[in-house]
């Protein structure tokens, strides 16, 4: 097709800025991290960037896109329950892979809902699914006489568990701010929800979340 050979090239550039501010903003944090640092890092103009993403909190933006849809695409219908702790742990496990991906979001949380209006409101819908996501986890386990809560106890459940697998990575990253490898991250927080969930487990549910817990961990590098 005419023009393609032209257009091919700038969704690379575009393609290569973006993982490239990703990357700085995962070392560096975003507000470290100058557009000039950017254009360096990538190999490009001031100019060349200008063209691609005329401010900084474009760049931002076309990120926490990003990061949405890979959240949204993760998360299940509100209407989908965990059948086994398997089902949670797999859940939880993939979700906390896309916060670490994209763990700058949630060190500077407060700072890039106040200066973009329209990222607030994306975060805080992606907020309301995971708190729906939490709960189908609660009451599936519920449904299936694993876990024995009642309503107002699955209601907090699943709001601690929420605030703690957004926020896990950020407390791990204060405890390991070197830390490059996450899997012994993410081990340890799936653990740490499910631990939240395991006192409401029954007896057989119980022990079997706890067997998968320790064979999980046993895998994994320690903390």
């Amino acid at each position: 097709m005419p023009g393609q050979p032209a257009t091919r090239p700038a969704r690379q550039t575009r393609r290569r800025i973006l993982d490239t501010t990703l990357r700085l903003y995962n070392e560096l944090g975003e507000p470290n991290v100058s557009t000039t640092l950017i254009a360096t890092e990538v190999g490009i103009s001031a100019g060349n960037l200008h063209y691609h993403f005329r401010k900084k909190d474009q760049l931002t933006g076309a990120l926490l896109d990003e990061f949405v849809g890979e959240i949204e695409e993760l998360m299940p219908p509100d209407t989908w329950r965990a059948r086994e702790v398997e089902d949670a742990w797999f859940l939880l496990h993939v979700i906390f892979e896309a916060i670490w991906k994209y763990r700058f979001l949630f060190r500077d949380l407060s700072g890039i809902m106040s200066r973009d209006r329209r990222a607030g409101h994306r975060l805080t819908l992606v907020f309301a699914r995971a708190v729906e996501t939490s709960r189908g986890i609660c009451l599936g386990l519920a449904e299936t006489g694993q876990l024995e809560a009642t309503a107002a106890e699955i209601e907090a459940l699943a709001r601690n568990v929420t605030v703690l697998t957004l926020y896990w990575l950020s407390f791990d990253t204060v405890r390991h701010p070197r830390r490059e490898e996450p899997s012994g991250a993410i081990a340890h927080g799936v653990y740490q929800v499910l631990m939240l969930v395991a006192p409401f487990m029954r007896v057989a549910g119980r022990a079997n979340l706890e067997y998968l817990a320790a064979q999980y961990l046993s895998r994994e590098p320690s903390s």
